[in-house]
């Protein structure tokens, strides 16, 4: 085939989804390839400013969102700030499987296997993309017999691992580009029973939490090399030329505004009910009320990463092509995705700003190429292809009752009873 146009303003240039199929089919399996490397440059749209996370300025008065770029001819490097992280660009990427695409869930139109988790009533409690730990999240665990009765292969997710990874592939894909790690586990069934003798309490009638701790949660044998696996895909967003600027409330409250913060009534405070007033910040002698921080920037700019070294791990067989191109073809998907979702906080959002993302292949000695990306909703097409190639049944619902393990659990924290 063709090397699409590295020109990524051209519209003619476009890759379909048969070309990027085969493109990444030859990547995947080129050992002289590391990885696709995808980078992007952004304006804040509420001005000169842009917002990171909170508490991340500072942590326990220390510095630590805020460092220095690498030095370049001599120069100091520049001053940057992290305005999303690995961890937190993972999530929003999952997160869109479960919202809105066409006329349903992203899910719904790719057949994906989202397992969305519902109570007696039909509430949603939460969704398998959501879970922090994907497979080996506790949740996830504790919702075995609930899981199996719907028809999902528990047991083969739960010990799947880049040897055996089938499992994950048709049951929980996402843990594939964006890892996992079990930290129950031991390597044999005899120090896993030890290891779950030792934690169960010694009163007479466990509480939910025990017994769901030593039914699901305890430790199993697993081969620990098995247990982990490091993400494929990591992305973060910084702002680059940065320099503080704190902002102080402004809101007063109309009824307690001029009521002292240790006013009591009946010996309580007006807080512990949720009245009262916070006066706006004195950023001049206030240090116990320190005020939002925003950050004037010069530049803001992602870079994301996938990993194709790491993606040969995994022993897809008989035939790893359809596996090796879904994966990339869903994260890439998701991250294209995020690029029209870049609503982060209040105070950052951010707009992609033209060409778009540029989109290189990364050889081991030798100079980057630029490769083209078909269109979201060929990019789409294609995953939802490979879904069903390989065994995607998709979203499936499973009830957690009031006195499943879960459900139970679920209560407890909530301050019922079953």
């Amino acid at each position: 085939m063709t090397t699409p146009s590295a020109d990524p303003t051209t519209a003619a240039t476009k890759v379909s989804a048969d070309e990027f199929r085969h493109l990444v089919a030859e990547l995947a399996a080129d050992t002289s390839v590391a990885g696709i490397t995808l980078t992007g440059r952004y304006e804040s749209l509420t001005g000169h400013t842009v917002t990171p996370p909170a508490g991340t300025i500072r942590q326990k008065g220390e510095e630590v969102g805020i460092f220095r770029g690498p030095e370049e001819n001599g120069s100091h490097g520049e001053t940057m700030a992290t305005i999303d992280s690995w961890g937190s660009v993972v999530a929003r990427c999952e997160a869109l499987l479960a919202g809105p695409f066409g006329e349903g869930s992203l899910a719904d139109y790719l057949g994906f296997p989202l397992v969305v988790f519902v109570d007696d009533e039909g509430t949603v409690l939460t969704t398998s993309v959501e879970l922090s730990h994907r497979q080996a999240d506790a949740t996830w665990r504790l919702a075995h017999d609930e899981l199996i009765e719907a028809g999902v292969d528990f047991d083969a997710i739960q010990q799947a691992s880049r040897k055996e990874p089938t499992a994950l592939l048709t049951g929980f894909p996402t843990a594939i580009p964006f890892g996992w790690w079990h930290s129950q586990t031991k390597r044999s069934q005899k120090a896993a029973d030890k290891a779950n003798e030792k934690s169960r309490s010694t009163k007479k009638n466990g509480s939910e939490l025990e017994e769901g701790r030593d039914k699901y949660l305890g430790y199993y044998a697993m081969n620990p090399a098995d247990s982990r696996s490091a993400r494929l895909f990591t992305a973060e967003f910084l702002a680059l030329g940065v320099k503080e600027r704190r902002r102080a409330a402004a809101k007063v409250d109309a009824l307690f505004a001029a009521v002292s913060e240790d006013t009591k009534i009946g010996g309580n405070k007006l807080s512990t009910v949720g009245l009262g007033s916070i006066p706006p910040t004195d950023l001049t002698t206030s240090a116990s009320r320190p005020g939002p921080y925003d950050l004037t920037y010069r530049a803001i700019e992602s870079h994301a990463f996938f990993s194709l070294t790491g993606l040969r791990t995994f022993r897809f067989l008989p035939d790893p092509e359809p596996a090796r191109v879904l994966t990339v073809a869903l994260t890439l998907l998701l991250y294209s995705l995020l690029q029209h979702n870049l609503s982060l906080r209040a105070g950052t959002e951010l707009r992609l700003c033209k060409p778009g993302l540029d989109v290189q292949v990364q050889r081991h000695g030798a100079a980057p190429e630029a490769i083209r990306l078909p269109d979201v909703d060929e990019l789409a097409g294609l995953v939802r292809d490979l879904g069903a190639e390989v065994g995607w049944e998709g979203p499936r619902v499973v009830r957690i009752g009031h006195d499943s393990p879960l459900g139970k659990i679920i209560l407890a924290v909530d301050g019922q009873k079953s």
